[in-house]
């Protein structure tokens, strides 16, 4: 499957670039009759419903021409959403100043830190735990993060 997967992303990738848009993750899952292909957008601005119709259109086009998945298939074309982890760098990027919750290895045991981003680098998560405390977490450690929704009262 991760063939599939790795083929189905190096046809779509350019023309979500095109869009101003970038791929998160493409999943494919279901039976042989009846699959379903789930592709995850965002941008740097946030992605809108109509930006995933109009690349969901594109993308179906350019799979039906490549004729990679065997009989009938639907196509999912969405952002991530906050119930998804990050993927990527520029997700974190984008994400700086928001609260998240980090799952992470730390001396081989599973942790588990919430805060607000404060930085990622090519190295290190910057977690603000307490009004003077941060905390610095190798991205080699992270094993998922999630944005926590900010509760309007």
């Amino acid at each position: 499957m991760s063939a599939i997967i790795e083929k189905i992303s190096n046809i779509i990738t350019s023309c979500i670039e095109q869009e101003g848009a970038y791929l998160v993750e493409v999943n494919l899952r279901g039976e042989r009759t009846s699959k379903v292909v789930e592709i995850y957008l965002d941008s740097d601005e946030g992605i809108t419903i109509e930006k995933c119709s109009v690349i969901s259109r594109k993308i179906s086009a350019l799979l039906d021409e490549a004729n990679l998945i065997e009989g009938r298939y639907r196509l999912d074309v969405s952002s991530p959403g906050l119930d998804r982890p990050l993927k990527l760098q520029r997700q974190y990027k984008k994400n700086i100043g928001r609260n998240c919750k980090v799952q992470y290895l730390n001396e081989e045991k599973k942790s588990t830190v919430e805060g607000e981003l404060k930085n990622i680098s090519e190295t290190h998560l910057t977690i603000q735990t307490g009004k003077n405390t941060e905390l610095q977490i190798p991205v080699t450690s992270v094993i998922e993060t999630y944005i926590i929704p900010k509760i309007k009262s």
